[in-house]
């Protein structure tokens, strides 16, 4: 069995202009894995309280262009 890992996730903001610095950052791309994945314009991004004892976790809206549930089959 392969051995798994977490995620790793980029939570960026693209400025039209890169010298515009208000002090607000509010992202609007996300990149799982190095690859960016559609997000609805609406989409929330939740990080989950940071603590010592606890894993870092996040909770992501995206587009998925397809999903698939099913068993592990044999090789």
């Amino acid at each position: 069995m392969p051995e798994l890992r977490g995620a790793d996730i980029e939570i960026i903001e693209r400025r039209v202009n890169s010298d515009d610095r208000n002090g607000f950052l509010v992202p609007n791309a996300v990149k799982i894995n190095g690859t960016e994945v559609a997000l609805p314009e609406d989409a929330r991004i939740r990080i989950h309280e940071i603590t010592n004892e606890d894993v870092v976790t996040i909770t992501l809206t995206i587009y998925a262009s397809s999903i698939s549930i099913r068993p592990e089959t044999s090789t």
